[in-house]
């Protein structure tokens, strides 16, 4: 991935590969995950692929990216960490696949407006933010429906409740209702001027023309003063919180936070993303083989890392009658990882498991970019490729140390009414 310094806190990145016929291009508008505004931004991103001043109407974008080949928009506000970026982005086919050029200056004349043109060009149309709040609002209200997904933000809001992590990044139905048009129009206006902005060309592109893109797209807005967005990191963990939710249910949710201690998740992640699939981050990890398939205490058991924030998530479905013994097996398996109690081919399998997964990131231009986008937050430059050997690297030791990190914070459960 190479950068480019456009503007003062304005930067390009690309990864350029010219085995795909397509390129991908995204502007990424950094903003801290906070209460106040996590609402906002995902009405703002909603609405800006909506309408922009060139094309007033979302009929007249879907008409325009018909005629870049079928050019597919991207357009939402997405959590990393403690942050909340408002991603817009087009992929296309390339200039050189169709032998032509044309199409990569079309498709970014289209991404201009929609990024810095939003809406009218001077306001926010009043029909369609009214329109983007009633598709949030149900959004929102349906995520209750998915117990699986609502049961993990449940846990991230109880276990980060004085922490920007804990920001519902969908926002809010009471703050919806206080957003209108003008608001929700110097909303982007500000964000567009005092944002940090990120420019990611990745799959088949000229590396100058991506850099005149970022140029032009710079050219109205004035370099800024962008503080490093650093994650609140809690490694001390004194009292294990136990939380209880009473719903119209008939599966119980259990899931488990815990915190890493000693930065290990982003120091040393090839070791703890080799622990995590060793312990339950794949189909024949420990929790699956033991907790799922042996015991037979859940309906479904995995989990994951957020490597911004160093927490581990376990989740999973189980009879309410099993959530006690679930939890003790669930530590239990646990206690093995961190003495060391698994076999050296759990370790080869899960090194080939994950380097399969890496690899596969090298036959997606989206996946690319989206690795590609957790580099550029960490301030990191390490590619696909250098991530595989690190991974193929790791030593027994390594593991163990990583699992030794984690420590249980809080415990969630949802139990039937």
């Amino acid at each position: 991935m190479r950068k480019t310094e456009i503007k003062k806190g304005i930067n390009l990145y690309t990864v350029c590969d010219k085995k795909f016929k397509a390129f991908r291009a995204c502007v990424l508008i950094h903003r801290p995950l906070s209460r106040d505004e996590a609402t906002y931004n995902t009405l703002t991103a909603a609405v800006m692929r909506m309408q922009s001043k060139n094309f007033p109407n979302a009929q007249k974008i879907s008409e325009e990216l018909e005629n870049l080949y079928g050019g597919g928009l991207i357009a939402r506000a997405s959590k990393y960490g403690e942050r909340q970026i408002i991603k817009i982005g087009i992929q296309s086919v390339s200039d050189n696949a169709l032998g032509k050029k044309g199409n990569f200056a079309s498709s970014m004349k289209l991404l201009s407006d929609i990024v810095f043109n939003a809406g009218t060009g001077e306001d926010f149309c009043d029909e369609v933010v009214l329109l983007e709040k009633k598709n949030i609002k149900d959004a929102i209200l349906s995520m209750k429906n998915d117990k699986r997904s609502y049961s993990v933000q449940r846990l991230q809001e109880e276990m980060c409740k004085n922490e920007p992590y804990g920001v519902n990044p969908m926002g809010y139905i009471e703050d919806l209702e206080k957003i209108d048009a003008e608001k929700l129009y110097a909303h982007y206006k500000k964000i567009l001027e005092e944002s940090r902005i990120d420019i990611i060309f990745s799959g088949n592109f000229e590396e100058q023309a991506a850099i005149k893109t970022a140029e032009d797209f710079a050219s109205n807005l004035s370099e800024r003063e962008v503080s490093h967005c650093s994650e609140i990191i809690i490694s001390e963990v004194s009292e294990v919180k136990k939380i209880t939710d009473k719903l119209d249910v008939t599966q119980g949710k259990l899931c488990l936070g815990f915190r890493s201690k000693g930065g290990i998740i982003r120091e040393n992640y090839p070791a703890a993303v080799v622990y995590n699939c060793i312990f339950g981050g794949s189909a024949v990890s420990k929790l699956f083989n033991n907790v799922r398939e042996k015991l037979s205490l859940c309906y479904y058991v995995g989990s994951s890392l957020d490597r911004l924030k160093e927490l581990m998530i376990v989740r999973s479905g189980v009879e309410f009658e099993n959530f006690k013994t679930a939890e003790d097996e669930i530590m239990l398996q646990q206690s093995y990882m961190e003495k060391g109690d698994f076999t050296d081919e759990e370790i080869e399998f899960a090194k080939k498991h994950l380097i399969t997964a890496y690899e596969s990131n090298l036959d997606s231009i989206a996946a690319m970019e989206e690795y590609y986008t957790m580099q550029l937050l960490l301030g990191s430059d390490i590619s696909i490729e250098e991530m595989t050997s690190k991974i193929s690297e790791v030593t027994r030791e390594e593991i163990v140390s990583a699992a030794k990190s984690m420590k249980l914070d809080t415990v969630y459960y949802m139990e039937a009414e």
